[in-house]
């Protein structure tokens, strides 16, 4: 009887289904805020038609396969904004918000593109007229219904947090909305073109904060290059946060050795998960 070498071979089956993936493209990875920044590129630089690999490039992407470019392009597809059937090119809904002909249609667009998440729609629904939880029991919920690792579904979390609140479906009071037309009246903060190294002013760190609640914090990295980190944050974070913020920005940048190898670093390559 083989009775060891069965159970060995149950034990390792069952490893390989309890095994949680550590990044998955059924949600996005990178919020709705840098997403459009990587659309918005894209429109302005005049990379549309252009092959993956052609944008990555011309962006300063080490290639279409790196895990930042990836990320950016899986969100972008999720939310709507990209379609690369036929090259890279933005979708209507993209020129919606980026070429709005009205009053609403920017509005308007943001909403659609979260609802344009097929694995947002549970969330969604769970939450819709309540308060959004905090990001910690958001990510339970991520994990357990997508199979992921911890931090993975923690990343999730976050990027639907920010995501929704760009969006503004997220009320002063903090409850979930998804209806378009109460959110459409209120006016965008208006966009500021932003240079290379900053980090635009929706990228805010900490979920239901009012700006009275938070402290902006700069650090400049080149000051001949205008180059500078700008971060808005509570005045008191705990160690666990810190930690939090580290991984997240860990996945918001596209990390070199130095800037004058951009064309050749290669980066950790993201395999694409089914």
């Amino acid at each position: 009887m083989n009775t060891n070498q069965e159970n060995t071979q149950k034990s390792s089956s069952g490893d390989k289904k309890a095994a949680r993936k550590a990044s998955t493209n059924e949600l996005p990875m990178v919020d709705l805020g840098v997403v459009l920044d990587f659309v918005g590129r894209i429109e302005t630089e005049g990379l549309q038609t252009l092959t993956a690999q052609e944008v990555a490039k011309r962006m300063g992407f080490a290639a279409s396969t790196s895990t930042p470019f990836y990320r950016r392009t899986v969100g972008a597809k999720l939310f709507g904004l990209l379609d690369t059937t036929q090259g890279v090119n933005l979708t209507r809904l993209a020129l919606d918000y980026f070429k709005p002909t009205d009053d609403g249609s920017k509005a308007a667009a943001l909403a659609t593109a979260i609802k344009n998440v097929v694995a947002y729609q549970k969330i969604l629904e769970r939450y819709s007229e309540k308060r959004l939880p905090q990001v910690d029991i958001l990510a339970n919920l991520v994990e357990r219904e997508f199979n992921l690792a911890s931090e993975a579904a923690r990343v999730c979390a976050s990027v639907f947090v920010n995501s929704v609140q760009l969006a503004r479906l997220v009320r002063g009071d903090g409850t979930l909305s998804t209806s378009i037309s109460e959110r459409s009246s209120a006016p965008l903060a208006p966009e500021k073109a932003t240079q290379a190294g900053q980090i635009p002013e929706h990228n805010v760190i900490g979920p239901f904060l009012t700006p009275a609640d938070n402290e902006s914090h700069f650090l400049t990295l080149d000051a001949k290059a205008q180059r500078r980190v700008i971060l808005q944050a509570p005045p008191v974070i705990t160690a666990s946060e810190l930690k939090r913020i580290q991984n997240w920005l860990a996945v918001q940048f596209h990390v070199v050795e130095s800037l004058e190898e951009t064309t050749t670093q290669q980066d950790p390559v993201e395999v694409p998960t089914s």
